[in-house]
C-alpha cells in the first residue's frame, strides 16, 4: 500500500521530520507491555526495534535489506494483517520490530522483503498511569500522558493516551502534532480475546524540501538556521486509524483450534502540502520548484479471518482468506519556478498561489488472497510451507481520459526449513514468492504521486543461529530478493522498469554480558543491481542509487553497580558510501554517528519515576546521504534530549 506519509526522512529536510533458546521465534504480537523507555532494552536482535522515538538497528519500519517496506507494504498490528496508509501514534504501541531471517520464522504467510510488527499495548496486562515530559532538539517540546485501567478479575481494560509535539527544525521552521489513541480489550472467556483501537495525529508543519544535484559533484554544506519553504508554506493534515482484532480458542476440542479474524481502517488526509524541490550545483547554485500540492488523501481497508488447528501432536494446519481495499486521490499541483537560488541563501520569498479546485484523479485497488499452509514440528526438524493464489485488480480513473484497469492472479508460496543441530546451534533456510506493492511516484518525478503497479517479488535466504553462552545469541544469513523495480526513465517518468536484485550478508550478536551489560551490534553488507531496458541502452546505472553497500552498529547499556538506579547507553551506527544518481557515477560519503545516554530511576511518595538524558550524533557528523529516490537529504545534527517520567 503506497504511503502519503506525515513523516519525512530522518534528516535535517524537514521538519515535517519533526513532527531465544535454540527455538524458534514467534511473531511481535506477544508484544503487548508498554514501552521501555530504550529500543535496546526489547532488541532480541540487531535488525531493528523502535521504541517510540528511540530506534536501534540495522533496518527500521520503513527502510528492510535496501528495499522501501513503506512502499513494498509488509506489515502487522497485533498480529493481524495490516495495510498501512497512515501513522499510528505511539500512545497504543508497544514497540515496533523489523523480523527478517531466523526472527521470522515464526510468521504465517511470509514476504519476500521482511515483516515489521507493530506490538499493542494491553490495558489488562499493563494496568496503570504513564506521564512523560521532554525537551527534545531545537527546542522541541514533547507532552505524553497515558491511562490503562482493568477490571478485577481481568476480563475488561481501557486504554486511553494523548501526546503533543511542539516541533522546531535546525532549518529554522516549526510544526506541531496532537496524537490521541484508545484500546478497549475484552476477554469474556479464556482464550477468547476482542481488541478495539483507535489512532489519530493531527499535524500541522511548514512544508519539507529535497535537494537534486544537477553536477557530477556533491553540492556545498548547508547552512543552518536557514528557510529552505516559503513562509506561505504548510504541510497539514490527519492521520487516522480504527479496527477490530479478535482471537478465539475453541473450547471442547480434542485439538487445538484457534480462530482469528481483524478488519483495519487507515487513512491519510493532507490538507495543504508544499514540497520544495532544490535542484543546485557543485556550488549550491541552481534553481527551485514550489510545488504547490492540492489537498489529497489515501486510504486503505484490511480484513482476514484466518484458522490454526493442531492436527496431531507436532503437526499444525493453517489458513487465512484477506481482503484489502486502497484507494488514492489527488489533483494536479501547481508549480512555481525560482530560476536564481543559493543554497548558502536560502529561499527567496514568493507569493502565494490562489489553487482552487480541480478534479481529482482516483487510483483503486482491491486484492482478495487466500491461502493455506502446514507445519511438522519432529524432534529436531522443523518443516513448513504456504500456498497462496491472489487476486489484485486496480482502476484508475483521470480527468478527460478514459478509464484505465488491470488485474493479476499469481500464485504465492512460502516454504521453510529450520534444524537444531545441537543445543546452541539452528540452522535455518527459506523461500518466498509473494506480491508487494510498489509505492508511488515522488515528488521530483513527472508523474509525481501516481501509483504504481503491484509486482511478484522472490527471495531465498539460508542462515544459523549460535547460542554463545547462557545469555548472546549470534545470527547470521545470506539472502536474495528479486524483483520488478521502479526507475526514473529520460523523460523524469518514474515507472516500473526491468528488476532489481538485492544480495546481501547479515549478521546479529545480542545478549548480555553479567547482570549488569546488554549488548547488541550488527552488519549487513549489500549489493543492489539493476536489469532491464533502461540499463541495457545504458541511460540509467546497473547500481542503484540511495543504498549503502556496509551498514553496521554496536549498542550497549550498563546498569551502574555502585549507584542505584542509573545505567548509561550508547549506540554507534556507521553507513558505507551511496550512489546518488542513475546517470552520474559519484557517491555521498560514508558515516559514523555515535549516541550517548544516561537514565536515573528514582522514587517520589512511592511513585516511579526516571529521568533521561540522550545526546544523539554526539560528535555533530555532517554529510550528505543518497536517497533512493536520487535526491540528497542530511544526517540530523546535534541534539540533546531531556525528560521526565513517571509510570504508576
Amino acid at each position: 500500500m503506497p504511503l502519503l506519509t506525515s513523516e519525512t526522512p530522518t534528516g535535517l529536510f524537514a521538519l515535517a521530520a519533526a513532527c531465544l533458546g535454540c527455538g524458534f521465534a514467534t511473531p511481535a504480537s506477544a508484544q503487548t507491555a508498554p514501552p521501555a523507555g530504550r529500543a535496546i532494552e526489547q532488541a532480541g536482535d540487531a535488525f531493528g526495534v523502535r521504541v517510540g522515538v528511540e530506534q536501534i538497528g540495522l533496518y527500521s519500519e520503513t527502510l528492510v535489506r535496501g528495499l522501501n517496506l513503506q512502499d513494498s507494504g509488509n506489515y502487522r498490528l497485533g498480529g493481524a494483517y495490516f495495510a498501512r496508509a497512515a501513522n499510528l501514534v505511539d500512545p497504543i504501541l508497544s514497540g515496533v520490530t523489523t523480523r527478517v531471517g531466523f526472527n521470522a520464522l515464526g510468521a504465517d504467510f511470509p514476504a519476500p522483503t521482511g515483516v515489521v510488527e507493530y506490538g499493542l499495548r494491553s490495558p489488562i496486562d499493563t494496568p496503570g498511569d504513564q506521564i512523560e515530559i521532554a525537551l527534545r532538539e531545537y527546542g522541541t517540546e514533547f507532552y505524553e500522558i497515558v491511562a490503562a485501567r482493568a477490571t478485577s478479575d481481568d476480563t475488561l481494560g481501557v486504554l486511553v493516551g494523548a501526546q503533543a509535539n511542539l516541533a522546531r527544525s535546525s532549518a529554522g521552521f516549526a510544526g506541531d502534532s496532537y496524537r490521541l489513541g484508545v484500546v478497549g480489550e475484552w476477554r469474556p472467556l479464556p482464550g477468547a480475546r476482542l481488541v478495539a483501537f483507535y489512532s489519530r495525529n493531527k499535524f500541522d508543519f511548514e512544508g519539507y524540501y529535497s535537494v537534486t544535484p544537477t553536477a557530477a559533484a556533491l553540492p556545498p554544506p548547508m547552512a543552518h538556521p536557514m528557510r529552505y519553504v516559503p513562509l506561505w508554506g504548510d504541510h497539514d493534515g490527519e492521520d487516522l486509524g480504527a479496527g477490530l482484532i479478535g482471537a478465539l480458542d475453541v473450547p471442547g476440542m480434542s485439538r487445538p483450534l484457534k480462530l482469528t479474524g481483524s478488519i483495519i481502517y487507515s487513512r491519510l488526509d493532507l490538507d495543504l502540502s508544499e514540497h520544495v524541490s532544490l535542484r543546485v550545483d557543485e556550488n549550491g547554485l541552481g534553481s527551485a520548484s514550489i510545488i504547490s500540492n492540492r489537498p489529497r488523501d489515501n486510504e486503505a481497508t484490511a480484513v482476514a479471518v484466518g484458522a490454526d488447528w493442531a492436527v496431531s501432536p507436532g503437526h499444525r494446519l493453517f489458513g487465512e482468506v484477506r481482503w484489502r481495499t486502497a484507494r488514492s486521490a489527488f489533483a494536479p499541483a501547481l508549480t512555481i519556478q525560482v530560476d536564481d537560488f543559493d543554497l548558502s541563501k536560502g529561499l527567496s520569498e514568493t507569493h502565494e498561489p490562489d489553487l482552487g479546485a480541480m478534479p481529482s484523479t482516483l487510483d483503486l485497488s482491491s486484492q482478495l488472497t487466500a491461502g493455506v499452509g502446514y507445519e511438522v514440528r519432529l524432534s529436531r526438524l522443523r518443516l513448513k510451507g504456504g500456498i497462496q493464489r491472489a487476486v489484485h485488480e486496480r482502476t484508475f480513473r483521470a480527468p478527460g481520459a478514459a478509464e484505465m484497469s488491470a488485474s493479476q492472479s499469481p500464485w504465492l508460496y512460502d516454504v521453510s526449513a529450520a534444524a537444531a543441530v545441537s543445543e546452541r546451534l539452528t540452522l535455518f533456510a527459506t523461500s518466498t514468492r509473494g506480491l508487494e506493492e510498489s509505492g508511488i511516484a515522488p515528488n521530483n518525478a513527472v508523474n509525481r504521486n501516481e501509483v504504481l503497479p503491484a509486482v511478484v517479488a522472490d527471495q531465498q535466504e539460508i542462515g544459523l543461529r549460535v547460542g554463545l553462552h547462557t545469555d548472546m545469541t549470534l545470527i547470521a544469513s545470506a539472502f536474495r530478493i528479486q524483483k520488478p523495480a521502479a526507475a526514473f526513465d529520460a523523460a523524469g517518468f518514474y515507472r516500473l522498469s526491468g528488476e532489481v536484485e538485492h544480495k546481501g550478508l547479515e549478521l546479529s550478536l545480542s545478549g548480555r554480558l553479567g547482570e549488569q551489560v546488554r549488548l547488541l551490534a550488527g552488519a549487513a553488507w549489500l549489493e543492489a543491481r539493476r536489469a532491464g531496458e533502461l540499463v541495457d541502452a545504458g541511460q540509467i546505472s546497473e547500481e542503484v542509487p540511495g543504498v549503502s553497500r556496509l551498514q553496521a552498529l554496536a549498542g550497549f547499556t550498563w546498569d551502574v553497580p555502585w549507584v542505584e538506579g542509573l545505567s548509561i547507553d550508547g549506540q554507534a551506527s556507521h553507513f558505507g558510501p551511496r550512489r546518488v544518481r542513475s546517470t552520474a557515477d559519484f557517491e555521498s560519503p560514508a558515516y559514523t554517528t555515535v549516541n550517548l545516554g544516561l537514565r536515573k530511576s528514582f522514587e517520589v511518595a512511592d511513585r516511579r519515576m526516571a529521568l533521561r538524558l540522550r545526546v544523539v550524533n554526539l560528535f555533530d557528523s555532517d554529510a550528505w546521504v543518497a536517497q533512493r529516490s536520487e535526491t540528497l537529504d542530511r544526517i540530523a545534527r546535534r541534539a540533546v534530549h531531556l525528560s521526565l517520567s513517571y509510570r504508576g
